[in-house]
């Protein structure tokens, strides 16, 4: 995207970002869409603000666009590039007609990047901030899959017309990043090795991906549906005939931790189905294998229902 150096802020997280853009644009007491499922610890944040949270329910290929053209919110939070936690990529078109919705309504869009970076099928799609031409965007991008969580960078690039509101305002807050940090993190990117970096751990979590996709396959069979494969570290998987509470107690008895989806819906889901969360990035291909095997056998436990 074009920006200048001015228009990028550094925060010590996301969650730290969303407070201060709270702050900024005066959300209290605002309605916020939000995609729904989402982010729970954005969320949190925006309720911690007094902030009046719309869910935005979710179709197959993104935030479902007539919901957020009937409500009066003036702000949303969405994340295009891989749809958190339920992993959809937001299409072109869509990305378009939700600009439109913000120039519309005079509205900003927060664009959460967290694992753009990582896009293994398909052409990469520019970013809502990068086909923004009325600076409605706010986008927010993290070092902490490409790089570093322990190092809690995290950034936002800002439209112009909220630089001098944000200079003049919180002219005062302590940088929450450290300097330490940002000068490695600078010259790790001034010497190209960031891009090196990033090239070499696609590669990396795109085997793992494939290592994960294919034991599922093989201890599963058809028994089970994969959902957001295209990127990102995480994939969900919708298991045939269970219970997906029961699936996962079984699974950490057996030393397997898998994750429920529903504290990330606003309002739980009541049915006992919901996908599971399997997360690969921190794994070796060996562990995710036996790991798999291991929730194949939980998943034996759990069924109800007979071949």
């Amino acid at each position: 995207m074009s920006c200048s150096a001015d228009q990028i802020i550094l925060s010590a997280g996301t969650q730290t970002a969303i407070s201060l853009l709270c702050q900024l644009l005066g959300l209290t007491n605002k309605e916020v869409a939000m995609e729904n499922p989402g982010y729970d610890g954005v969320r949190f944040v925006f309720e911690s603000h007094q902030c009046t949270l719309v869910p935005i329910s979710i179709e197959s290929d993104g935030i479902n666009l007539d919901e957020l053209e009937e409500s009066s919110a003036k702000c949303t939070y969405v994340t295009p590039s891989h749809q958190f936690p339920l992993g959809m990529i937001l299409p072109i078109q869509k990305r378009i007609k939700l600009l439109q919705w913000a120039a519309r309504n005079q509205s900003y869009i927060i664009e959460d990047d967290y694992d753009g970076e990582f896009r293994y099928q398909g052409q990469p799609i520019p970013s809502l901030k990068s086909l923004d031409t009325n600076d409605n965007v706010i986008y927010l991008g993290t070092f902490s899959k490409a790089f570093l969580p322990a190092a809690r960078v995290s950034y936002m690039v800002l439209p112009v017309a909220l630089i001098k509101r944000f200079h003049s305002e919180f002219f005062f807050f302590n940088q929450t990043v450290s300097p330490l940090i940002q000068e490695a993190l600078n010259r790790f990117m001034m010497e190209g090795h960031f891009s090196r970096h990033i090239r070499k751990m696609r590669k990396i979590y795109q085997g793992k991906q494939k290592a994960i996709l294919e034991a599922i396959k093989l201890f599963f069979g058809d028994h089970v549906r994969v959902i957001g494969q295209k990127a990102g570290l995480h994939i969900l998987v919708e298991f045939k005939g269970i219970d997906s509470r029961e699936l996962v107690s079984k699974a950490k008895e057996l030393g397997v931790t898998i994750y429920l989806t529903e504290k990330y819906w606003m309002k739980n889901p009541s049915y006992s189905s919901q996908p599971i969360i399997l997360g690969y990035g921190g794994l070796k291909e060996e562990a995710i294998h036996i790991g798999i095997q291991k929730l194949a056998c939980a998943f034996a436990e759990s069924r109800r229902i007979p071949d």
